[in-house]
């Protein structure tokens, strides 16, 4: 049996955050913070699906406070076609307040604020997979024929 997993991206203009779940899809760890350079990111996530088994990349989707698709989440659209394009399976996932969370995670671990800067990336995106994760995990299965 094929063991496959599932890669978190937390898109942004100068780094990406990275995270990765178990074999069991259960829990989602820190993976790394790539450039958002277009060659090198593409030659390590194709690695990355390679040596991992990654059968599914959720990608963070910055909607607005509202709810909405904003201009950052349509830079992210077009992020996506990307990876669509290159035959990577890809998932919109809300990652509203990730940022803020995996701040106030570092503060209550004593990282100032000035600390945090350029560090927020990779927490971000494990707390973003853990999400969809855990909201997989919950939702009820059909079991109609």
């Amino acid at each position: 049996m094929i063991v496959s997993r599932i890669l978190g991206i937390d898109w942004g203009s100068r780094r990406i955050g990275v995270a990765i779940s178990d074999d069991r899809k259960s829990f989602a760890v820190g993976y790394g913070v790539w450039s958002s350079d277009e060659a090198e990111f593409f030659a390590r996530l194709e690695q990355t699906v390679r040596d991992e088994t990654v059968e599914l990349i959720v990608v963070g989707y910055p909607l607005t406070l509202r709810g909405e698709v904003g201009p950052k989440a349509r830079e992210v659209d077009g992020f996506i076609k990307k990876l669509e394009q290159r035959g990577y399976r890809t998932k919109r996932w809300d990652e509203r307040y990730t940022s803020q969370d995996a701040s106030r995670a570092l503060s209550r671990l004593g990282v100032s604020q000035k600390k945090q800067r350029g560090k927020l990336d990779m927490p971000a995106a494990v707390i973003m997979l853990q999400s969809y994760l855990d909201e997989s995990r919950a939702a009820p299965t059909d079991t109609t024929d």
